[in-house]
């Protein structure tokens, strides 16, 4: 009696296996095909790269295997799928801005090269989808294309003297202290806070200056970034920049103020950070609704060895993060050259900064203007990108602190080898002051 029971048992636990798996086949919505309305275009090796790899989640053309219609499975492909045309779909790629469509495919191209993507679980059941180094290759050499430089733009070069003559004159219009959609507000007085970084980008044409808190500061120093301390905040000043044939990268407009602040409870969400993005110099908060966090935070997931943040100062041999301390001095300006594969800050005291903004034309005692310049390193986490590296010089040009001699400039090299013209030879102290006062200062907001 027991035995025939128990020979039983396992019958009837198949049969009820197959009939819950039976009804679980009615629960969900399947993965729907809607119309393809405006698919992108791209060059045929590109877009055979993109259908092999991208379009069975990010496309209205999703093809799946039989597998992928039984449910528990059907119902992860569909979440997949929904998640994945909710970030892009390359069957309405054309219903997309042409600036939201560059930022897509720079997104693209460096999710795949940080691994992110196409996903493992995916790539595990559909080999196909793995990207060749030379598929790598064509596609980073088609969205670099993407993204031209237009050298010395007088479109650019004519809006950023507009502005810098109302900065110069005091008149940019008043922004207050705006507030973005999901709480986080401006914070004016960033400037007063650690410089972390300096960046340049080749994907959008832009130029940044990176500041953290004393929390973010100490957080770096100390290399406790794994994740970044409770009320670590880091702001980055953006401006579209000016480029020349001879590598020049010089600041032009401002485009924007960008925040990430550090607050577990308020965006759990996003891994504790909460974001912000202040456009021009009016400060206009980006995103009508708190849901513009998920697609900030979408796009630093490829920093997530980073604590989801992308410009952080590079690590050393001994893992320690070099960030130059001004002291008492502020930013004046950046600038950069990609030829000498160099990136610089000019800081200068309050007396500096206002001299700047004369044109460097009147001077007064005690002013002290500093010259930090990098090299110029490959940002890991984002192609398109370039960050500082290592200080190659710090120079420091200044007035005397007597009324009578104020006019009397100082340059002194404090660290790195002298500065050499194009022929080789060393620059005079002269040549080396009018090269750095060269440079006008950066809009602030």
């Amino acid at each position: 009696m027991k035995l025939a029971a128990l020979k039983k048992k396992p019958v009837l636990l198949i049969a009820l296996f197959v009939v819950m798996l039976t009804g679980i086949q009615f629960i969900g919505q399947p993965v729907q095909n809607q119309p393809v309305t405006a698919p992108i275009k791209a060059p045929d090796e590109v877009l055979a790269i993109l259908q092999r790899a991208c379009y069975d989640c990010h496309s209205n053309e999703t093809k799946l295997s039989w597998y992928d219609h039984i449910a528990p499975v059907s119902w992860l492909v569909s979440a997949d799928v929904t998640t994945a045309r909710s970030r892009f779909n390359l069957s309405t790629w054309d219903t997309l801005s042409p600036a939201d469509q560059q930022g897509r495919l720079w997104e693209m191209v460096n999710m795949v090269l940080t691994g992110k993507m196409p996903l493992a679980t995916y790539a595990a059941t559909h080999p196909r989808s793995r990207l060749s180094a030379k598929d790598i290759s064509v596609l980073k050499e088609y969205v670099t294309n993407t993204s031209p430089s237009t050298y010395h733009d007088t479109t650019v070069i004519n809006e950023a003297a507009k502005e810098f003559r109302q900065f110069q004159q005091q008149s940019l219009p008043a922004a207050g202290n705006p507030v973005a959609a999901n709480g986080v507000a401006y914070i004016p007085g960033y400037r007063e806070w650690q410089v972390i970084s300096t960046t340049n980008r080749f994907d959008n044409h832009s130029i940044r200056v990176v500041y953290g808190n004393a929390i973010a500061a100490k957080a770096l120093r100390e290399n406790q970034i794994n994740p970044f301390p409770e009320g670590s905040t880091i702001v980055k000043v953006v401006w579209n920049s000016i480029e020349e044939r001879n590598g020049d990268i010089t600041p032009g407009s401002l485009n924007s103020v960008q925040i990430m602040t550090k607050n577990n409870k308020r965006f759990a969400d996003s891994k504790g950070w909460g974001f912000a993005k202040f456009n021009g110099t009016a400060l206009k908060p980006q995103g009508a609704t708190p849901m513009f966090n998920t697609t900030c935070f979408n796009c630093h997931k490829i920093a997530s060895g980073n604590d989801y943040v992308f410009n952080l100062p590079l690590a050393d041999k001994e893992n320690k993060r070099e960030m130059f301390d001004a002291g008492n001095l502020h930013v004046i300006t950046s600038f950069a050259n990609r030829q000498q594969q160099s990136m610089s800050v000019l800081y200068g005291n309050t007396s500096a900064q206002q001299s700047a903004l004369t044109g460097y034309k009147t001077y007064v005692p005690g002013e002290i203007f500093r010259l930090v310049t990098y090299k110029q390193a490959d940002n890991k986490y984002w192609f398109g990108s370039y960050i500082n590296g290592e200080v190659q010089s710090i120079e420091t040009v200044s007035t005397a602190s007597d009324a009578g001699v104020a006019d009397k400039l100082t340059y002194k090299l404090e660290r790195g080898q002298w500065p050499t013209g194009n022929a080789g030879d060393k620059v005079s102290p002269a040549a080396r002051i009018s090269a750095i006062f060269s440079h006008k200062p950066s809009v602030f907001p």
